[in-house]
């Protein structure tokens, strides 16, 4: 072999053990990252729709009471627990769905296993309806459920139900 070619090959080497461990060590710490990051959006998302479920089971359940009352009821109190009070809006048109603006009357609130609560410590949802009068015999029912303590990330998982009612 000529000497410039022997000179070459003995400058050429390959990555060391320590080069190697370091190289590993910079991979694991990664992995690991992005370990981390997949088990965060798994809880996120198993939050979100425990939560999501939850919301829509309550505005059917609201639906389902408003759907049950006659057509001309103006007195009964669906904010409260049964047996209905006679000292509430029934049917009368009117009640908000926007998060912002709940309306005595057309919206309640609820824990986390569903049932009605007056507790700011214990309210995980809030329910609220609309009732519009569409023509003498049509009623649009509105039902907006939405959570208050789900995951702190991203939009709270909410629900919207609309239905129509006639005589």
């Amino acid at each position: 072999m000529s000497e410039p070619m022997k000179s070459a090959l003995k400058n050429e080497s390959g990555m060391t053990l320590v080069e190697s461990m370091i190289a590993i060590l910079i991979l694991l710490f990664g992995l690991l990252a992005l370990a981390q990051a997949i088990a965060f959006s798994v809880v996120a998302s198993k939050t979100f729709g425990r939560d999501s479920g939850l919301a829509t089971a309550a505005a059917h359940d609201k639906m389902e009471e408003l759907v049950g009352l006659p057509f001309s009821d103006t007195t009964t109190n669906l904010a409260e627990d049964p047996p209905y009070g006679a000292d509430g809006t029934g049917l009368v048109p009117g009640g908000s769905i926007y998060p912002a603006d709940p309306v005595d009357g057309y919206s309640d609130t609820l824990d986390v296993t569903g049932a009605r609560t007056a507790s700011a410590s214990d309210i995980a949802y809030t329910r609220q309806w609309q009732v519009i009068d569409e023509t003498a015999t049509r009623k649009k029912i509105i039902v907006s459920v939405r959570s208050n303590k789900s995951f702190n990330f991203g939009t709270p998982p909410s629900t919207v139900l609309v239905t129509q009612k006639t005589p």
